[in-house]
């Protein structure tokens, strides 16, 4: 303990032990108090003095002497108070006891330590969630940043799929001019190609148009789905995710998803997991200083019991 808190403790032993002989004084008869006045005179002028073992009427007699009160068994000692100061002081004292009782009644100790247990659950949950979370995010990131890193040959898939179409249009739109020109006709390929390959049968000896005619069945069958094919990959494919991997557009995967994903959820949950970590550090420090106020609370306490005793 400090002197500081001994001066304090010493103030408060002081001041019941004054509460206490001033509240009897009332209830003193006039030859007690005669003695009193005797015998604090005494002390006070230095012709005598009160034995350091005394009864309770004794150290009565000896507190109390007009203005000024000696006792040198327990050190207590008023100067030049008149009594009705020490009255209204004592009725202050009593008031201020009787608020401290009131205020213990609160449970604010107890209560405090239920909010402390609850903070400490619920802060050291939110924590190893972050933790989870911090975990979760970088695996996202990093699985994010992959799929980004595999836009160049997406790309370059895109225009391959892209080139290949188009000669292949070519080609188809060839092959169609050059079977209406056999033909004599003017058509779509899947209208012709039945009859161009009749053709092709219709020229051919007997024996090997038999040998040939279902390869060239199923050779009409798979060029007669190649416009559907075309068209099917343009509409289905090309069309809707023209421009998804390119670096410059801004409807691109890069510009649309990535980036934002980035900085706005991304960088966020990361910041705000950070002010986690930084929380549940505050707490603990706050929490320690809170439970070493507790314990002071706790040692004043049972000092003032002590002194009430």
């Amino acid at each position: 303990m400090t002197s500081t808190d001994n001066v304090r403790t010493a103030r408060i032993r002081r001041a019941a032990r004054m509460a206490r002989i001033i509240d009897r004084l009332e209830r003193l008869d006039d030859g007690t108090l005669e003695e009193l006045d005797r015998l604090t005179r005494q002390a006070v002028s230095g012709s005598a003095t009160v034995p350091q073992r005394t009864t309770r009427r004794g150290f009565l007699r000896a507190a109390v002497a007009g203005g000024a009160i000696v006792a040198a068994t327990g050190g207590l000692a008023v100067w030049q108070m008149g009594y009705g100061r020490l009255m209204r002081e004592t009725s202050q004292l009593q008031e201020i006891v009787s608020l401290y009782e009131t205020m213990e009644e609160s449970g604010l100790d107890e209560r405090l330590e239920q909010v402390m247990e609850r903070l400490d659950e619920l802060i050291g949950g939110l924590q190893e969630e972050a933790e989870a979370l911090r975990s979760g995010l970088e695996s996202g990131r990093t699985t994010l940043r992959e799929f980004e890193s595999r836009f160049p040959s997406l790309r370059s898939a895109f225009q391959w799929l892209r080139q290949t179409l188009a000669t292949l249009s070519q080609r188809m739109l060839a092959l169609e001019n050059s079977v209406n020109d056999l033909l004599e006709l003017t058509g779509p390929l899947t209208e012709t190609m039945g009859g161009f390959l009749r053709w092709i049968l219709d020229h051919l000896p007997g024996r090997a148009a038999d040998q040939v005619q279902d390869g060239l069945e199923r050779l009409g069958e798979v060029v007669a789905m190649l416009p559907d094919l075309v068209e099917g990959l343009h509409q289905r494919i090309l069309e809707p995710m023209d421009g998804w991997f390119s670096s410059s557009a801004s409807n691109g995967l890069e510009a649309t998803l990535v980036q934002p994903l980035l900085s706005h959820v991304f960088d966020p949950a990361e910041s705000s997991l950070d002010r986690v970590v930084e929380l549940a550090a505050a707490w603990n420090e706050a929490r320690s200083a809170l439970q070493q106020a507790l314990e002071r609370r706790k040692e004043i306490r049972g000092q003032i019991q002590s002194v009430q005793g």
